[in-house]
């Protein structure tokens, strides 16, 4: 006899559980608890300090406009309940080692939405391409970014259906879409539109922290799909992503919903073909109606299921899932003055971007520094250089989007800064624990010295503290991430995006042949980064299922 008893239990507590399990108590009016084996809810959506009254964010920092529309539209009370979101002017950038910078201007409506000011930039160095860039947006703004939003918020299709890029990329020829387009590499696709180097390099460097490589066959429309729909949108969570944790969960108590962390789940119970409950690590045995997992699918496969009771063929693709790429130095920097870049004698605001990209080769304009990474990076040689640095800041004074100082201590903004850094590097297993010590060390002080080549009055002198997160952290800091320390799970290739996401037989949120068990989680259609898709996309495949009241009906995604 089990020992509780609920409608729904959730296997894991991150932001897609979080997602669903909104959903499922406000709207499906189920019973429902989520058992997290962390000390705490959120995963994806936590923040650290990096010194006493700075918030720093340990998985996702930079976030997109869109990332949790549907939650805005459900849940009023969630914006009250402190998940805010603010920008500034410039979304993203990148800085040069002549300390000049390309920008893009953010598209919200108080800024740049028509993108002529970016395209005014961007004519500095090349009227041809801001002319391009015009193009695109027009598209873009038209055809592919509703596209996006149908594709991103509703289940994952057939792989012998089409569902909404399908028929943008090869059945509405209005959209723009060059059919070359979708088979070329990063490289190729940025070289074929824009003729300025410093400009393809802007697309290159913003696309590497989605998770592409430059040289990857078929990358190519993903990328500049991303730097048209995705970059423009950048902006920042108010008091840090665990803020959206917070804010979720109240919404989910208030609705009868609970949660135990510190609490191990060891066993997906299964009668015949149908999921019963769970089993705790502690032997606790819990009954459920359904079970909801938000794990990766190789914990959910060949730990809580067992691969006996799956097909082979699923068992074999999940081996072959690519999960050693996005992996990163994301480091939290506390400091008591603001860095103060050079290029703002060009763009004023370029020192308040939201992600802004320099360091190294990638600082010289020459796209094939990224081909030489990738290269290094897949034969495991540690990056020669700081090639990858992107630096996420916030909090632009007097910007109306802005909200009060909320990330540093608010006396004075410009006193007190709180910025994150990036650098892609090896997998956490390429390193034993000692290695990665001193490599964390490391890090720290080259990451100092690059700044300062671009913003003089960086040392650590004005450092405060920093929270150091590397591949070989975040591979401990859930299981999920492990065992590379990837922050995406797995990669976002397009054979792992979308309906391929993460094989295309568990892509629609469900494991065949087992009743019952639905299963969410980053590494789920339609691809990583901490919005709201998964988990909002789960409840709908749950609420067709079960005949759960659906909040989405009379809206367009």
């Amino acid at each position: 006899m089990a020992d509780k008893e609920y409608d729904i239990v959730f296997v894991g507590g991150g932001q897609k559980a979080l997602v669903a399990a909104m959903y499922l108590t406000k709207y499906g009016g189920m019973k429902v608890c989520l058992f997290e084996e962390r000390h705490e809810l959120g995963t994806g959506w936590s923040s650290e300090e990096p010194a006493g009254g700075y918030v720093g964010n340990t998985c996702s920092a930079g976030h997109i406009g869109w990332y949790q529309g549907p939650l805005y539209r459900d849940f009023p009370e969630f914006e009250d309940y402190g998940a805010r979101y603010a920008y500034t002017s410039c979304a993203t950038g990148t800085i040069f080692d002549d300390q000049t910078c390309i920008v893009q201007y953010s598209a919200f409506p108080d800024v740049d939405p028509d993108q002529t000011k970016t395209a005014e930039l961007f004519a500095r160095y090349s009227k041809k391409d801001a002319d391009t860039w015009l193009m695109l947006w027009d598209k873009a703004s038209k055809y592919w970014l509703p596209a996006m939003m149908e594709w991103a918020y509703n289940p994952a299709k057939s792989i012998y259906e089409m569902d909404a890029m399908d028929r943008l990329c090869m059945a509405t020829p209005e959209a723009g879409i060059n059919p070359h387009w979708l088979f070329m590499t990063t490289s190729q696709i940025f070289a074929s539109l824009f003729e300025h180097p410093k400009i393809q390099m802007y697309g290159h460097r913003c696309c590497q922290s989605y998770g592409f490589s430059a040289d990857d066959q078929a990358m190519g429309w993903t990328a500049l799909l991303s730097i048209m729909t995705w970059f423009p949108y950048a902006c920042y969570v108010v008091g840090g992503t665990h803020s959206l944790t917070h804010a979720a969960f109240r919404i989910i108590a208030e609705n009868g919903g609970s949660a135990k962390t510190s609490c191990k789940v060891d066993k997906i119970l299964i009668e015949g073909n149908r999921a019963k409950g769970i089993r705790l690590a502690d032997g606790t045995e819990i009954a459920a109606k359904y079970v909801v997992t938000n794990v990766d699918p190789f914990q959910l496969i060949f730990n809580l299921i067992g691969s006996e009771k799956v097909d082979d063929v699923i068992c074999r693709k999940l081996n072959a899932l690519s999960r050693d790429w996005t992996t990163i130095m994301w480091y939290s920097w506390a400091m008591t003055e603001r860095p103060r870049f050079t290029c703002e004698d060009m763009v004023p605001e370029a020192g308040y971007t939201i992600a802004l990209g320099f360091g190294g080769e990638s600082s010289k304009a020459d796209v094939n520094t990224f081909v030489k990474e990738s290269a290094d990076r897949r034969a495991k040689i540690w990056p020669t250089s700081l090639n990858g640095l992107y630096m996420y800041q916030g909090y632009q004074p007097g910007l109306s989007c802005s909200f009060d100082q909320c990330m540093a201590p608010p006396d004075d903004p410009e006193k007190n800064f709180r910025l994150q850094t990036e650098q892609f590097v090896l997998p956490a297993w390429t390193r034993s624990d000692e290695e990665w010590k001193a490599i964390e060390r490391k890090h720290a002080d080259d990451m100092i010295k690059e700044i300062a080549k671009y913003a003089p009055n960086v040392s650590w002198d004005i450092v405060n503290g920093y929270v150091p997160v590397t591949p070989h952290f975040t591979s401990g800091f859930a299981r999920n991430y492990g065992p590379s320390g990837n922050q995406h799970v797995i990669e976002n290739f397009p054979s792992q995006a979308g309906k391929f996401r993460p094989i295309p037989e568990l892509a629609g949120h469900r494991v065949p042949g087992i009743e019952g068990l639905y299963c969410t989680g980053t590494a789920w259609h339609c691809h990583g980064f901490a919005h709201c898709a998964q988990g909002y996309n789960v409840y709908k495949v749950m609420a067709e299922d079960l005949g759960l009241k659906k909040p989405w009906e009379g809206y367009v995604y």
